[in-house]
């Protein structure tokens, strides 16, 4: 394997002033005991001016303006992103094996941690669980501390996240912290995806993830929820052609082709994951204007508070997001006092209206169509 000379700049969004133009003062280590929002962008926050203009982004949907928000510029040297984004999805079998970059992918690539992850984990995690001295304080202390961390992340940043989930766990394991513990202490981090590109139900942290199903990047995840999506609106596409072309649709072609509509949906991969997802953000004309191409993948569809463009499936997604980020903002800072664990968003009565919303609408892997069909070949054979 070639030599990792990949590093990160971590910084704080902060006013503007003769010596940072730009509002956003670097900084070697977040205070462990710091309330704050850790916000991961996508691989194209390659300078200071980039990582604080993601800051300002998530800033600006924070209701209290004050609450510390870091990001960071990403040094990736000569590492491929795209590789090392296959490699940890091959990790958990769900990498795409149509993707060129899969083929760049080599077996001690599954398991490798970049050095920027690295440097990342020591500057935000690791002091969290770590006295002055070096030593692993107590599971309240360490729980309290983490509760206090909110990460939201876009893209590539999800992917980070789940590395220093990796490091997290050979660190609590030389520090002494039994496998109970860790399960537990790993659950008091929060984290927001956005638009992510990381593998479903891998997660040992709280994960929130929210996506379009026309985010052409995202979906490349192999995942049976995402494939089934996927068909299904292919199948959609297919058949809303023929009637606009006004074609002829025989037997065979309704079997194959049938429409598929899906408003804001919920389903969860595994007991740390929620996924919130909509058909798409925008209607299909916009996502074909070449000046925006990529939009149910970026992040402002999400971010912005006002979007006259967007469908009301895609303005649903964005306020539940939007409430989700400063919902997890209010338990850090209630943790800044005493250890005050987060409750389950679907017991959480803010949540009702979306959560019941998006549960109705949920699209199941297995859905009535093929209960359907399974139940005739059952009858079939039974002779019914």
């Amino acid at each position: 394997m070639k030599p990792d000379n990949s590093h990160i700049k971590l910084g704080q969004r902060v006013a503007k002033s003769k010596q940072n133009k730009y509002g956003w003062l670097a900084t070697d280590m977040i205070n462990p005991d710091e309330a704050c929002v850790i916000a991961l962008s996508g691989s194209d926050s390659k300078d200071s001016k980039k990582a604080n203009g993601f800051a300002k982004m998530v800033r600006e949907i924070l209701k209290d303006k004050k609450f510390p928000v870091y990001s960071v510029e990403y040094d990736l040297a000569d590492r491929n992103f795209r590789v090392d984004r296959e490699a940890v999805l091959a990790r958990y079998g769900q990498e795409n094996p149509e993707l060129p970059f899969i083929r760049c992918v080599k077996e001690e690539d599954k398991t490798y941690i970049p050095q920027f992850i690295r440097e990342l984990y020591q500057k935000t995690l690791a002091p969290r669980l770590r006295d002055e001295q070096g030593n692993k304080v107590s599971i309240e202390k360490a729980a309290q501390r983490l509760n206090m961390l909110v990460f939201t992340n876009h893209c590539m940043g999800s992917t980070v996240m789940l590395q220093m989930e990796h490091l997290m766990a050979e660190d609590m394991k030389k520090l002494g912290y039994s496998e109970k513990v860790q399960d537990y202490l790993f659950k008091q981090i929060h984290g927001i995806n956005i638009a992510p590109v990381t593998p479903f139900g891998a997660a040992k942290s709280t994960i929130y993830k929210f996506m379009s199903l026309a985010d052409d990047r995202a979906t490349t995840v192999y995942h049976k929820a995402l494939q089934y999506f996927t068909k299904r609106k292919k199948e959609h596409n297919n058949f809303i052609e023929r009637i606009s072309n006004k074609q002829p649709m025989d037997a065979e072609f309704r079997k194959e082709n049938k429409p598929f509509s899906m408003g804001l949906s919920l389903f969860r991969p595994s007991a740390n994951e929620t996924v919130f997802a909509v058909n798409n953000i925008y209607d299909l004309e916009i996502q074909k204007a070449p000046e925006l191409d990529g939009i149910e993948h970026s992040f402002a569809p999400y971010s912005d508070v006002e979007d006259c463009d967007r469908l009301k499936d895609g303005d649903q997604l964005s306020q539940l997001f939007r409430y989700t980020l400063n919902w997890l903002i209010d338990n850090a800072k209630k943790n800044q006092k005493s250890l005050t664990e987060l409750p389950h968003i679907l017991k959480e009565p803010k949540f009702a209206k979306y959560v019941s919303y998006a549960m109705n609408n949920r699209y199941d892997v297995v859905t009535k169509e093929i209960k359907l069909m399974r139940t005739r070949r059952m009858e079939n054979k039974t002779g019914r």
